[in-house]
């Protein structure tokens, strides 16, 4: 068991329901889900009697649920404990990241870090996944978060975020009103998209070519995905973008999820930490990281 699993299951006792719990924690229902039958699964009981509401715990679950309370309440005292010596710590520390990572994920975790640790210094640069790779390999930056999708020789890598790619179309697009699209939808579209470099073009394309048997030429390729954007809302036919893309300004137009779903996985690369700031951000990210290692 992990912490995510037992602080899910805190919350869903606390709040009265898994929705109200996964609106807590800021995860989605089915992730709240996933963690409870995780529990079940590991520790071999039943938590919640059957048919009953989540606020009915079997005997064992009453247990796992004390626990879990006590683990958390401690964890909690540590982290106060530890207030007085991140104080202490000084530093900077580079990131090179994707800019779907780079400008959607880490901007809040990082602001949260900064409340943590006020004497550490953060540098995010921003470029498509290989250079950001790159960065790090050449020691330009510490750690990396990039969608890349291969390990760097010598590096660690570690599951971070999933993502879904989704196509996007303004909403008089014959497309606009549908539920989902395919990829073979995709064969006649004029698409502007991104450069050379970036998880987002490399991921799409290479499906379409295994769903189609042929490649996609995109005429139109931009750096950075708020161009890909703007582009759309000038009269661009459409683009293939990460669903985060879509948490900015967007009227005028609409996300179609393609079917089956097109996702994948930002991940954290790093090397031997060199620095006690190095430790501590890269301690925080590992701890607040959306996805499990085995997903």
């Amino acid at each position: 068991m992990d912490f995510r699993e037992l602080q899910s299951l805190v919350e869903v006792m606390e709040k009265g329901s898994i929705s109200a719990a996964a609106a807590s924690l800021g995860i989605s229902q089915p992730a709240v889900s996933k963690h409870i039958a995780k529990l079940e699964r590991e520790m071999g009981v039943k938590i919640f009697a059957r048919g009953q509401k989540c606020s009915n715990l079997t005997v064992e679950g009453e247990v796992l649920y004390k626990f879990a309370r006590k683990t958390i309440s401690q964890l909690a005292d540590i982290k106060r404990d530890f207030s007085d010596i991140a104080d202490d710590v000084s530093g900077i520390v580079r990131i090179s990241a994707s800019s779907i990572p780079g400008d959607f994920i880490l901007p809040g975790l990082l602001v949260e870090f900064r409340k943590l640790y006020p004497n550490i210094e953060v540098e995010v640069r921003i470029s498509d996944s290989r250079e950001a790779i790159e960065k790090m390999v050449t020691r330009e930056s510490d750690i990396s978060i990039t969608g890349h999708g291969r390990h760097a020789s010598g590096f660690n890598t570690v599951p971070f975020a999933r993502d879904e790619l989704v196509l996007l179309v303004r909403e008089d697009h014959p497309f606009a009103g549908r539920e989902n699209v395919t990829l073979r939808d995709l064969e006649n579209m004029d698409l502007v998209g991104r450069v050379t470099g970036s998880s987002t073009s490399r991921i799409w394309e290479d499906a379409f070519k295994a769903h189609t048997g042929k490649g996609k030429h995109v005429y139109l390729k931009f750096g950075h995905v708020s161009a890909v954007v703007e582009a759309v809302k000038k009269g661009a036919e459409g683009a293939v973008i990460s669903r985060l893309a879509g948490a900015g300004e967007m009227e005028g137009l609409v996300m179609i999820p393609f079917r089956p779903s097109l996702m994948r996985t930002f991940s954290i690369t790093y090397g031997t930490m060199t620095t006690k700031a190095m430790e501590m951000l890269l301690d925080f990210l590992l701890q607040r990281k959306m996805i499990g290692d085995d997903e």
